[in-house]
């Protein structure tokens, strides 16, 4: 299982010209061990490590595998699980508290509690039974209902049906001790990047840039308003990974395990940025496997997060802080091409009032597709009263019902900013742009409204007083 963890940590050079010191982890010899990792680190600014800081960090990078090690009889990972509780590092207790408050804010879509469901997995993959869908639903369910206790002295108690399994992040459990260890030792400027994951930190406020062409993540140069805050960003491309691989073993099934039902979805590539490894790992893990309105929702409620996600299409779907954290400035802000939308929907005195479905969409003057902003709502049967949408754009492209629709919300308004790309990531080329807004509810009403508009046409905002199903539409530019 050790295998499957191994990844090779080297720095992307920037394209500016800094002094800069290369660390290598451990040093080349016939000694090496597979649960290390293969490191380097550079520092900016004329830092040095010492010989006992790079034995220090060798040192933690060692403990971080072993600890995690769940074919060791005698980890920490592997005791708490055989007793079902026990005092934990200080490190490795936040990283499970952590994923616990990932897996109360998701509902149980993100857990480091499913070690039994990778245990089938894997046997799986190594021949011993056949696959059943139902089990692997059985063993995520009893994992996420059972109770977990935590306690001031780093000690943790919980149910039988729990065994906790974070090999998906204990890469990026590694690069996080790393970058912590730095900052206690006064390193002011470094960059670690986690190729086999592409996961990437900095504590300068680098400029990071998603190629999707290219199928990585790259960092080109340094960001002009460098802050002194971490910054991570980690890349899972689910088409192309197995739902489960060891040293000498890969299951043929593509995806991320979805850890709330157990099974494989690959509905994103998930690119994600967080102010530290671990969480951004979690993000994309959870991005990779639900509705791309699901994870807009979770990013936009948090500052401290971003995303992007892509689709099996080329659809690009970014949430409202992606551009300004990835590229230092706003490039949609520098064109004056970066608007806000906000829709509010009246509420109905009717005892058996359901959510209604809204669909938001910009198209060019001749009704083509330009970006899809919302669409809440997954059944296609009432999708389909949606008709304009549905017949302009919905029938063309059911992907997005899938990939893009979230649930309805009774009459919760709309907020959407719109960074000036289309479906694709390009600039939205067309002088003359058309928002529309359709709203239909079930029991209810239908209204569809379609505001024309330039960019330059909002130096003030456009309203639009709605009727029926929809109260108002606001279109203003951000600042």
């Amino acid at each position: 299982m050790v295998g499957r963890f191994l990844l090779y940590l080297a720095v992307f050079t920037a394209s500016y010209a800094v002094k800069a010191e290369l660390y290598v982890f451990p040093a080349p010899s016939p000694e090496a061990t597979t649960h290390t990792l293969n490191t380097e680190i550079t520092l900016y600014e004329e830092q040095t490590l010492s010989a006992i800081e790079q034995k220090n960090i060798d040192l933690l990078i060692k403990d971080t595998y072993q600890t995690l090690d769940k074919s060791n009889a005698t980890s920490a990972l592997s005791e708490i699980n055989q007793r079902y509780e026990g005092t934990l590092p200080a490190w490795l207790y936040s990283a499970i508290k952590r994923c616990e408050d990932w897996f109360n804010r998701t509902e149980g879509n993100i857990s480091c509690r499913n070690g039994a469901l990778y245990d089938y997995w894997a046997e799986y993959v190594q021949g011993k039974h056949g696959l059943s869908r139902r089990e692997v639903r059985r063993l995520a369910r009893v994992a996420r209902i059972a109770e977990v206790n935590f306690n001031d002295d780093n000690s943790v108690a919980f149910a039988s049906p729990i065994q906790w399994d974070l090999s998906e992040f204990t890469a990026s459990l590694a690069v996080d001790r790393i970058a912590h260890y730095l900052t206690s030792i006064n390193i002011r400027s470094y960059h670690i990047s986690a190729q086999g994951l592409e996961t990437h930190a900095s504590n300068q406020g680098f400029s990071w840039q998603g190629t999707v062409a290219q199928e990585a993540v790259i960092q080109n140069g340094r960001a002009t308003d460098a802050v002194s805050n971490p910054s991570t960003i980690a890349y899972i491309r689910p088409w192309q990974r197995p739902v489960l691989s060891t040293s000498k073993l890969a299951s043929l099934e593509k995806g991320v395990l979805s850890h709330s039902d157990g099974w494989p979805s690959a509905k994103f590539q998930a690119i994600s940025v967080a102010d530290n490894a671990f969480e951004a790992m979690l993000l994309a893990h959870f991005s990779a496997t639900k509705t791309a309105q699901q994870a807009m929702e979770l990013v936009n409620a948090n500052p401290s997060l971003a995303l992007k996600l892509i689709d099996e299409n080329g659809r690009v779907f970014t949430s409202n802080t992606y551009t300004a954290r990835t590229s230092g400035k706003n490039k949609a802000e520098k064109n004056g091409h970066a608007i806000s939308i906000d829709i509010t929907l009246p509420l109905f005195d009717i005892a058996d009032y359901r959510g209604p479905y809204v669909s938001v969409w910009i198209s060019d003057e001749k009704n083509r597709l330009v970006k899809s902003l919302a669409l809440r709502g997954t059944c296609e049967r009432w999708l389909g009263e949606l008709r304009t949408w549905w017949r302009r754009v919905g029938r063309k492209n059911e992907g997005l019902v899938d990939g893009f629709a979230g649930a309805t919300k009774k009459n919760a308004p709309l907020h959407i900013e719109w960074d000036g790309l289309d479906d694709f990531g390009q600039s939205a080329n067309s002088s003359s742009l058309i928002l529309h807004v359709e709203v239909a509810r079930e029991h209810g009403g239908r209204s569809y409204e379609k505001i024309p508009f330039t960019f330059d046409s909002l130096t003030s905002p456009i309203t639009v007083t709605g009727t029926d199903e929809f109260a108002s539409i606001t279109l203003s530019l951000m600042n």
